[in-house]
């Protein structure tokens, strides 16, 4: 019987138990799935692909759609189109005016020939910026990373620049001569990145590497040892929208108010073009909401007496012994002869017009003794004279005796003349006599949109010792009118 070497029995034990250990826990591979992961659009709002509908026609700015769904054109309402919208129709450019109702829209400029003939397409081209955040998961040496947005199931669609029913257009037709789509990520620590290769899913390049489903492909190379847990930022597009993806139209299961989700895909490479980790996104799709509202034309016009004893308007001071005006009254009272006679109103607008306002002014008539016609304190004629109710002249000769006015701009838009034109101290006309059908003046004016403009009327009275005793009286009549 063979002596049994007990050393080397325990030796062969001992490294039986070291093998079985190492079988019962191998060694594990480091891989994770990306973290918090998402893609922020510049906006969800869906684009536009409907059809052009009968009675539209060339040369009207009118515009019917059809309400029935077929291929690629989903969009059977105005819902998701707004005022100012740029549209393309049949193969023009135009601009939304106003939303009719839920069939019918206006536009600018009017309709060419072959842009309104029926079933011609209608577009509204959503796009948006996507900036794609997440957290690296494993330390890859030398990688890349590839963002996979969704495209048309048809890919001979994908990348003609038009909206698509089940996924986002390239918006490049020229792709690979002219790829514009722009990708870019942020540099940190382990990570120094090149300008980022756009590819249309129609391209072999794109479905071969990343295999199965319809996707754009976005990717962006790396250089550096990577991390773990690092920030990264991938950028793609524009905010301009002209390097940018399309946004899907609805599809043919759309329910207005609902939002369509579309999956997108998120991988981290290593060199060797092997998939290290890979998380997927939801990106949720819904209509703009329209809001509406009306605000009524309106315009305020008011006059304002001036009772002050500081201040001056019009080059005059007034003091205790100025003549005081109301809203409704310019009561000069007694006169002294060939002595000047000042009184102040002011008047303001305010105004939502497009197009501004008007302020005109006129008398009935003269002065009359009485109200009557005769006899009347003469219209003034200034200095050298005559002003007349369109050109003013210098009035500082209170023996020219007459009824005038001047005008002292605060901060309306346009003034017709005022008490310093042409340096002068002050300049004024007579009032347009409605009597002798002459034509009210303007005094002062907007082309646009008004908030209490305002300005002074300087009233100016001088009689002689020929002027017939008595109450003498007439009627300023002022009119504002706004130009909506």
């Amino acid at each position: 019987m063979p002596k049994i070497n007990y050393k080397a029995t325990l030796l062969l034990f001992i490294l039986a138990l070291i093998n079985i250990g190492f079988f019962l826990k191998p060694s594990v591979t480091e891989s994770a799935n990306l973290t918090q992961v998402k893609d922020t659009l510049q906006t969800s709002r869906l684009s536009f692909a409907g059809r052009v509908k009968s009675p539209t026609a060339a040369g009207s700015s009118h515009v019917w759609l059809y309400t029935t769904g077929t291929d690629e054109f989903y969009s059977i309402s105005t819902v998701n189109l707004h005022a100012g919208d740029s549209v393309t129709i049949g193969s023009g450019t135009y601009t939304i005016v106003d939303i009719i109702d839920d069939d019918e829209f206006t536009v600018t400029p009017v309709l060419a020939a072959g842009d309104a003939d029926d079933t011609d397409p209608i577009y509204y081209k959503s796009k948006a910026q996507h900036v794609i955040t997440f957290n690296t998961a494993s330390a890859i040496a030398n990688g890349y990373f590839t963002v996979l947005i969704p495209a048309n199931t048809t890919t001979s669609t994908s990348n003609n620049g038009s909206p698509d029913d089940s996924g986002f257009d390239f918006n490049d037709t020229d792709y690979p001569t002219d790829p514009d789509i722009t990708v870019t990520a942020n540099n940190v620590t382990g990570y120094t990145f090149v300008t980022g290769v756009a590819t249309p899913s129609s391209e072999a390049s794109c479905n071969s590497l990343y295999s199965t489903g319809s996707y754009h492909c976005f990717e962006v190379h790396y250089s550096g040892s990577g991390a773990v847990g690092t920030g990264i930022t991938i950028t793609i597009g524009s905010t301009g929208g002209t390097t940018t993806p399309i946004l899907p139209s609805p599809n043919s299961s759309h329910n207005v108010g609902t939002a369509d989700s579309y999956t997108f895909q998120l991988r981290h490479y290593d060199g060797s073009n092997n998939l290290i980790d890979q998380t997927n996104g939801k990106i949720a799709l819904i209509e703009a909401v329209r809001v509406t509202a009306t605000v009524d034309p309106t315009i305020t016009f008011t006059i304002a007496g001036v009772t002050a004893d500081t201040g001056t308007y019009c080059g005059v001071t007034r003091t205790a012994a100025s003549v005081d005006s109301t809203a409704y009254s310019v009561p000069f009272g007694s006169l002294s002869l060939n002595t000047f006679a000042d009184a102040v109103q002011n008047l303001t607008v305010s105004t939502n017009a497009n197009y501004g306002y008007v302020v005109t002014a006129a008398e009935d008539d003269e002065l009359g003794k009485d109200g009557a016609t005769t006899p009347f304190i003469a219209d003034t004629t200034c200095n050298s004279g005559p002003c007349t109710i369109s050109a003013e002249q210098e009035w500082t000769t209170a023996t020219n005796n007459g009824f005038g006015y001047s005008l002292q701009n605060v901060d309306a838009a346009s003034i017709s003349f005022e008490y310093n034109t042409g340096a002068g101290t002050f300049k004024a006309r007579p009032f347009a006599n409605l009597a002798d059908t002459e034509t009210p003046q303007t005094l002062f004016s907007s082309s646009a949109v008004a908030d209490s403009q305002n300005a002074y009327v300087c009233y100016r009275l001088s009689v002689g010792a020929t002027q017939a005793a008595g109450d003498y009286e007439n009627v300023i009549i002022y009119r504002a009118t706004a130009s909506f």
